[in-house]
């Protein structure tokens, strides 16, 4: 009875591991032929790696760092303040530029103020060569009388019809309108040498006019510069995004351009995958002679 039992029982283990057998067959040749279809189409890579657009927060001026405003990870809007640097020294050259602006002004002025002596003088020594040339035609006149009195003078001494003294005073009056017009033509040709020289200073002058125009100009994008430079002292975000790990400490001294954290710039990420040349043989949608593949990823 036993033995009839025992022999009934093995055809339905039998049957039940058979059919177990064909389903893991077919579940095996299932997933074979999904992966090789797969593997037509696809080609998988451990050597990738995740990259985004980043913008690298960097200095444009050297100093010691006065106060970091940011943390690692933070979310920052374009324009926000990253870090301070100490500015006590930027803020003493943008005076020292203001002051040389200001000394600058200083001396336009006080060529103005020359130029417009010099026309001044030039004024007075024309004016006095005017003079000088109607003294110089008074002068001759009395040359011309002084001489015709001496020459009537002259005839009548020999007749002895005027005396010697009268003689002598027609005499000395025209030395004395001679020598008087010889003065006068001296002092006339020294006022003429005093307006050359005067023409001289002020074309000098009016010639500083234009440096001292050009020193203020010159000193004007010096402190425009100063002043540019010290608004570099507070270090702003170049873009909206996440702040990477800030390697910044107070107190640091940094140089410029000197890199010193990232920002990433917004949610677009993408993944750069490297495939061997291999691989590339079975898709020909792929570009020949690369192998690297950019995908476009939203986190």
């Amino acid at each position: 009875m036993q033995n009839d039992t025992t022999a009934k029982a093995a055809p339905k283990r039998s049957k039940g591991f058979l059919i177990v057998l064909i389903a893991l067959v077919i579940a095996g040749g299932w997933f074979g032929i999904t992966k090789y279809v797969h593997a037509q189409h696809h080609e998988e890579t451990d050597n990738a790696q995740i990259e985004a657009n980043i913008s690298p927060a960097i200095p444009r001026v050297a100093g010691f760092v006065k106060e970091v405003r940011v943390k690692d990870n933070q979310l920052v809007k374009k324009g926000d303040t990253l870090l301070i640097l100490d500015d006590r020294d930027l803020a003493v050259k943008v005076q020292a530029a203001e002051a040389a602006l200001a000394t600058a002004a200083s001396n336009l002025g006080a060529a103005k103020a020359n130029t417009s002596a010099a026309k001044a003088n030039i004024a007075t020594t024309q004016a006095g060569i005017s003079t000088a040339d109607a003294q110089i035609e008074a002068a001759k006149i009395n040359v011309r009388r002084t001489g015709q009195d001496y020459d009537r003078y002259a005839n009548l001494i020999k007749d002895h019809s005027i005396t010697q003294q009268q003689f002598d005073q027609a005499e000395a009056a025209k030395q004395t309108a001679d020598r008087q017009l010889q003065i006068l033509v001296q002092q006339k040709n020294q006022v003429a040498r005093q307006t050359s020289a005067v023409s001289s200073q002020s074309n000098a002058t009016s010639s500083q006019i234009g440096v001292a125009d050009a020193i203020i100009k010159q000193k004007q994008v010096d402190v425009a510069e100063a002043k540019l430079n010290l608004s570099y002292a507070v270090v702003i975000a170049p873009e909206s995004g996440m702040v990477s790990k800030v390697n910044v400490q107070e107190g640091q001294f940094l140089q410029p351009g000197q890199s010193l954290f990232s920002i990433v710039l917004n949610n677009d990420s993408w993944i750069v995958a490297n495939f061997k040349e291999t691989q590339f043989e079975k898709n020909e949608d792929w570009t020949a002679g690369s192998n690297t593949c950019r995908c476009l990823s939203r986190s």
